[in-house]
C-alpha cells in the first residue's frame, strides 16, 4: 500500500513538471499545482481509509443481540401449517363430539344424532331417513349428498338406493347374492360392486 502511495506521488510530481514546462509556468504556479494535487490525493486517500476502517469495524463487531433486541424467527411457513400430534388429536376429538347433522324441512331444520339413524333410502330426488325410535323423515335432498356427509360417521352405501348404519345391522343373509337384515327387521339389498366393502366394514364393526 505504501509503495502505491509513493508511486502515485512521484507520478503526480513528474506529470505536474511536464505540464508546467509545456505551459511555460513559473515556479510559483508549479508549486500551487503540486500542492493542489497533493491535497486532492490526500483527500481521496482519507476517504478510502475511512471506508476501510468502517468495514473492518463492522466485521469485528460481535453478532450477539443487545438485551432489548427482538429476534425475528424466519422459519419456513410449512412449520406453522403442519399441526402437531396434540393438535391433530384435538381435531379428531372435536369431530367425534360433533355427531349431529341438520335435516332441513319446509317449516323447520331438524337436528339429529347420527347414531339414531338406522338407514337412509333414496326416493327419486328425496331421501327417506329411518330412526331407531321408529320415526321416519323425508328430506328433499338426494341420497348422494347424505352419503358423502354420513360416510365419515361410519355409514356404508350398500346399494345405489340404500345407505345403512352398520351398528344396526343384525345379520348378513345369503339370499339374492347378499342382503342385510337390520335390527328393525328391514331387509336391505347389497349390490355386487359394494359387497366386499360392506363385508369389510361389517367385519370391523361387529364381532
Amino acid at each position: 500500500m505504501k509503495n502505491k502511495i509513493i508511486f502515485g506521488l512521484i507520478f503526480i510530481l513528474a506529470y505536474g513538471i511536464q505540464i508546467a514546462h509545456a505551459a511555460m509556468l513559473g515556479t510559483a504556479e508549479l508549486i500551487i499545482i503540486l500542492i493542489v494535487g497533493l491535497l486532492f490525493l490526500a483527500f481521496v486517500f482519507g476517504i478510502c481509509m475511512f471506508i476501510y476502517f468502517l468495514i473492518k469495524k463492522n466485521r469485528n463487531t460481535p453478532s450477539n443481540l443487545a438485551p432489548n433486541t427482538v429476534a425475528i424467527n424466519f422459519a419456513s411457513p410449512l412449520a406453522y401449517q403442519n399441526p402437531t400430534i396434540e393438535e391433530k388429536t384435538n381435531l379428531k376429538e372435536t369431530v367425534k363430539v360433533n355427531t349431529r347433522i341438520a335435516l332441513p324441512q319446509q317449516n323447520e331444520i331438524r337436528y339429529v344424532n347420527t347414531e339414531e339413524i338406522i338407514r337412509c333410502e333414496a326416493d327419486n330426488n328425496y331421501t327417506n331417513f329411518f330412526f331407531s325410535d321408529g320415526g321416519q323423515l323425508l328430506i328433499s335432498k338426494s341420497l348422494k349428498e347424505y352419503s358423502d356427509l354420513l360416510k365419515p360417521h361410519g355409514f356404508v352405501r350398500a346399494h345405489q338406493s340404500h345407505l345403512v348404519n352398520p351398528k344396526f345391522v343384525k345379520s348378513w343373509l345369503k339370499e339374492d347374492g347378499g342382503t342385510l337384515l337390520m335390527d328393525s327387521g328391514d331387509k336391505i339389498p347389497v349390490s355386487k360392486p359394494n359387497r366386499e366393502l360392506v363385508k369389510e366394514i361389517l367385519g370391523s364393526n361387529r364381532s
